[in-house]
């Protein structure tokens, strides 16, 4: 079998390295003919920054750099044929399959305003390489408040900018990369925090995707898991800093309709908020005797503000932005301001293209199997198309890859048919639409693998490994456990690595919140709903309530009213 694969960032490298292992966990499985192919002259795609060793695996030999794939095109009868240039030479591959792995961020989102023309500088965030862009004196305006508009605008205002606005176009919610940890009752406050694990690894996997009833995940009993974690976003916020819409945000907060943890992405970068809070936090007596109890740590920022506003609608002849009206306290403030910015950055994210695929290819909206393939055609695969609320991509993407190439050998456990209960439900009009709930989605992936354990296979291998499979997030190690890809390395790993991601974790936001009462409510739901189950099986094809969603990414969900509701 000869497979090709399109990019060369972790998605890219993830799978070719299980390509070109694969002969050695499946018995008379003949090594596979893998290469990838990469336009830029270095491998790490986003990360590539960063170091990275492919001689660890052997896999530069099945690496091809500076080489551009421009096309590819099914052949007559099965396969593809993938045309590249390298060195001003067009060739050609044939191959059995092809995994596109070209990544969710290289394309900028272009976004254009009236008028911009008149800014003196202005620039894709993506052209952002070091502070020097930033100027001296300069004022600066960032259009966009994801992680990125974050980071440059809390690299903005600790530089030498003389002023620095952040639009928005209709709020954010800011959470912290690990779980809170307060100063309580006042005790310690002048002492160094100690780091509480972050949210990636924060809560345990047990009844909360492993032994999960069936209804508590495809019915609209599946609103109630998203309840406790939506009240405990909103609440953790409010008891650590006092608001409900993040942490330490007092302005900027999404819309009620907007506003629910199975809808939104947790922004992680928190550096700039105080900048950004300091102008609208409250002083109330309820704050402050809130404050006395529980309160995290808010940096000193010296005087410095950063100006939220509202999202420009153009820019006139001088160069001053005009902000679009959209009745929140923001808008009040700048209303009274006037802003003629030296530089803008459009911080505005990316867009996917590929132009090497002609319209007989599907895109990753149309793979509805998992997000990864189009049923009955898994021979193209799309890997690392997917954004995690919470986590990180690549780790998705190497269970994505383990499935895929399950699937194109033939070797999948069972037949597998779309399902949605793992992803996040967008706004019908939010251009991000393949958002996912990490540890629902990773779960999902293990166990069409065949490498989700089970108790009763784990607990003779010893109670610490058990302990840890029940306590732990849902990460890679844990489904290597057992299964087709089994490592017998993943073990020591669980039990070093991960347990200390266990042990790490804090009383209350930790333990208690994302571990203990989440296994008690959800254990005790499965509990129930199996021994109801048992009881009116007969029954429940009258009532319709153990079929799966028909639609696969709609819109339709009771998610929608909780948001309004809480």
């Amino acid at each position: 079998m000869r497979v090709a694969i399109i990019g060369a960032g972790p998605s890219g490298l993830a799978t070719l390295k299980y390509l070109t292992t694969a002969h050695e966990y499946f018995d008379a499985l003949k090594p596979i003919e893998a290469q990838l192919f990469e336009s830029e002259a270095s491998i790490g795609g986003t990360f590539k920054h960063r170091a990275y060793e492919g001689v660890e695996f052997n896999l530069w030999p099945n690496i091809r750099l500076s080489t551009s794939v421009t096309k590819v095109e099914r052949v007559r009868g099965g396969g593809h044929i993938v045309h590249y240039v390298k060195d001003g030479e067009k060739s050609t591959w044939p191959c059995d399959a092809v995994a596109v792995c070209s990544g969710l961020h290289v394309v900028p989102n272009l976004v254009s305003f009236p008028g911009l023309e008149n800014v003196p500088v202005a620039f894709h965030s993506s052209q952002f390489k070091d502070m020097a862009q930033l100027g001296a004196n300069q004022n600066l305006l960032i259009v966009g408040s994801g992680e990125t508009g974050m980071d440059l605008a809390y690299m903005a205002v600790t530089s030498e900018a003389k002023s620095v606005t952040l639009c928005h176009r209709d709020g954010f919610h800011v959470a912290p990369k690990r779980a809170p940890e307060p100063v309580w009752f006042g005790i310690n406050a002048n002492s160094p925090p100690a780091l509480n694990v972050p949210y990636d690894v924060g809560s345990a996997s047990l009844f909360d995707t492993a032994y999960v009833h069936p209804l508590l995940q495809n019915s609209f009993l599946s609103a109630f898991p998203w309840a406790y974690y939506d009240r405990f976003t909103k609440w953790s916020g409010w008891f650590t800093s006092g608001t409900y819409a993040g942490l330490d945000q007092w302005i900027g907060g999404l819309p009620a309709e907007r506003y629910h943890a199975s809808k939104i992405f947790f922004n992680k970068s928190t550096k700039a908020m105080p900048y950004i809070s300091a102008q609208y936090r409250t002083n109330s007596l309820l704050n402050k005797i809130r404050a006395c109890i529980a309160q995290v740590r808010i940096p000193e920022t010296g005087g410095r503000n950063i100006d939220l506003a509202p999202w420009p609608s153009h820019f006139d002849e001088k160069g001053v932005v005009r902000f679009t009206e959209n009745g929140r306290p923001e808008a009040e403030v700048m209303r009274n301001k006037t802003v003629r910015p030296d530089i803008v950055i459009l911080a505005t994210g990316y867009t996917q293209s590929f132009p090497f695929l002609d319209s007989n290819y599907p895109t990753p909206q149309d793979a509805n199997i998992r997000r990864i393939w189009r049923e009955g055609d898994e021979s193209i695969g799309f890997i690392g198309f997917v954004r995690p609320s919470f986590g990180a991509i690549p780790p998705l993407s190497e269970l994505q890859a383990q499935l895929w190439i399950l699937s194109i050998l033939g070797r999948l456990p069972e037949s597998l048919k779309p399902v949605d209960h793992y992803r996040l439900h967008h706004a019908p009009n939010s251009r991000i639409q393949y958002g996912v709930d990490h540890e629902a989605y990773a779960y999902q992936l293990a166990t069409d693998i065949g490498s989700a354990a089970s108790f009763t296979s784990l607990l003779p291998r010893g109670l610490k490994l058990t302990l840890c499979w029940a306590l732990s997030a849902n990460v890679n190690p844990k489904f290597r456990l057992t299964g087709p890809w089994k490592w017998n390395g993943a073990q020591q790993v669980m039990e070093t690595e991960i347990w200390s991601t266990i042990a790490r974790r804090r009383g209350f936001f930790g333990h208690l919140t994302l571990s203990i009462i989440p296994m008690i409510l959800f254990g005790s739901t499965s509990a129930l709903l199996y021994l109801l189950c048992a009881v009116f099986s007969p029954f429940l094809a009258i009532w319709n309530l153990a079929q799966p969603r028909k639609k696969v990414w709609a819109q339709d969900h009771p998610y929608d009213q909780l948001a309004v509701s809480t």
